[in-house]
């Protein structure tokens, strides 16, 4: 027997009322109003036909109060949310105020030397001495090592002979010739002149000999061997008459050097000899000074590449920071308008606070960083504090601008859209998008160059809104 709710079911038997009377008595016998129950419950009271008892009609169910209940809180419910889903955000807003600020760079930076050496020495050697550890503080000039260095000790000897030989040729051609000399010259001259006379004299007699021998061989009176003989003189005593003739100019012209002594191309030849050969002895000593490595400037040692008794080359022994220290710093491209030299700055570290340092802008690089799309920029403090070190990391505010007059805005209304700056702005109950450009926030707000006026009503809680929604403003 099925009983859903809403359908009509048939009563069982006991159901039935047994109807024994008719008429106003049997009525009469019936239930009042007050004891039958409601419709939900109650049955149709039977009749009787021909004696006989009929079923009572199907009795009807309604649907369960809580059911309905039910049903109309969904549905208000329903309504709620569609209110609340279609109702105009709200909104807190400001007007942008114009502000004196202090507009600043803040980024960080690292603290190198004004200058950076690697020290070495420009020949091989073996270290003989260290003179500085890590970390030491070092004057201009001060000796950091010594090397060994033989070669350039045979060198130097050599080269110091040279300039010994070169000063002595120079007194020989400067000095005047003695009267002594000149009188040895003449009389090598007159020597030489005599015994060329006599050479002279000597062939004239053999050749008269050689005419009579040949005469002689022609009459047979005399040999081969006696005519060979007087050709042999002959010959032998004109040789000894030519060499006296070399003898004669030779002495001639030792002569004539001596008279015309000191000759001033020799003394210009000889100077530049002796000068080349010092220049080349200044060179080797050098050299072997270099066996000592110095500092080139006054500054700190952060690095030291070699051991004693190591052998070295060219390459660096120290690593060397000047004093004077600066601090670079990688800025965003966009900066570069507002970057001039000589502005101040303020650097600080994390682990030295409340202790300020006040540097000053030096230099600007010529080109920007085309991979990362910044410039670098030099920071000299104008004064080093005693905790800066060189490599250490410094926070840098670069101040750009003192009391500039700027619209601010909370930071929490910027968006960022791509490569842009949006803020909503409300206009008619609406939402509506501006395009802004802005500078690095202070603590009062974030500066509004351009995109804004003072009678804008910025929204300051846009995360829950976009472009075009209905708003409403909370006051």
């Amino acid at each position: 027997m099925q009983d859903p709710i809403g359908e009509k079911t048939v009563a069982p038997a006991d159901a039935l009322l047994p109807l024994r009377e008719t008429g106003p008595s049997a009525l009469a016998a019936q239930p009042k109003n007050s004891e039958i129950p409601s419709l939900a419950s109650a049955t149709v009271a039977a009749t009787v036909l021909d004696g006989h008892y009929l079923k009572q009609p199907a009795k009807v169910r309604a649907t369960p109060r809580w059911i309905l209940a039910a049903l109309l809180l969904a549905a208000a419910l329903s309504l709620t949310a569609y209110w609340l889903w279609h109702r105009p955000a709200e909104v807190i807003v400001v007007r942008p105020a114009l502000t004196a600020v202090t507009e600043t760079i803040a980024s960080s930076g690292l603290a190198t030397g004004v200058q950076e050496t690697v020290v070495g020495a420009s020949f091989n050697g073996e270290v003989l001495r260290l003179l500085v550890k890590l970390g030491d503080h070092v004057k201009s000039g001060e000796s950091l090592a010594v090397l060994k260095n033989d070669v350039t000790q045979a060198q130097v000897g050599q080269a110091e002979a040279a300039v010994r030989t070169a000063i002595a040729q120079l007194r020989v051609v400067s000095r005047s010739p003695q009267p002594s000399e000149i009188q040895a010259a003449q009389m090598q001259v007159t020597q030489a002149r005599s015994l060329t006379e006599q050479h002279t004299a000597e062939v004239t007699l053999t050749r008269k000999t050689q005419v009579r021998k040949q005469s002689l061989f022609s009459s047979g009176d005399v040999a081969q061997n006696d005519l060979d003989s007087a050709n042999a003189a002959v010959a032998n005593a004109e040789a000894k008459q030519r060499s006296g003739v070399a003898s004669i100019r030779l002495a001639e012209a030792q002569l004539r050097t001596l008279r015309g002594t000191p000759r001033e191309e020799d003394i210009q030849l000889a100077n530049f000899r002796v000068k080349e050969s010092q220049q080349a002895l200044s060179v080797v000593r050098q050299q072997a000074g270099e066996a000592t490595v110095t500092a080139p400037y006054a500054g700190v040692i952060t690095a030291v590449n070699v051991e004693i008794g190591q052998n070295v080359d060219a390459r660096g022994l120290f690593a060397l920071v000047s004093d004077e220290l600066e601090i670079v710093v990688a800025l965003d491209e966009s900066n570069l308008a507002d970057l001039a030299l000589g502005q101040k700055a303020l650097l600080s570290a994390a682990a030295f606070p409340g202790k300020p340092v006040e540097a000053e802008l030096r230099e600007i690089a010529p080109g920007v960083d085309r991979i990362r799309g910044t410039v670098t920029i030099k920071l000299r403090p104008l004064q080093k504090p005693a905790w800066l070190k060189p490599g250490q990391t410094l926070n840098a505010n670069l101040i750009t601008g003192l009391a500039v007059s700027r619209l601010l805005v909370p930071s929490t209304a910027l968006r960022r859209a791509g490569d842009k700056t949006i803020v909503l702005v409300v206009e008619a109950d609406r939402a509506v998008e501006k395009i802004v450009v802005t500078r690095p926030p202070t603590e009062k707000g974030v500066p509004v160059l351009a995109g804004l006026d003072g009678n804008d009503l910025v929204i300051v809680n846009p995360s829950q809104v976009q472009p075009g929604d209905a708003i409403r403003v909370k006051h």
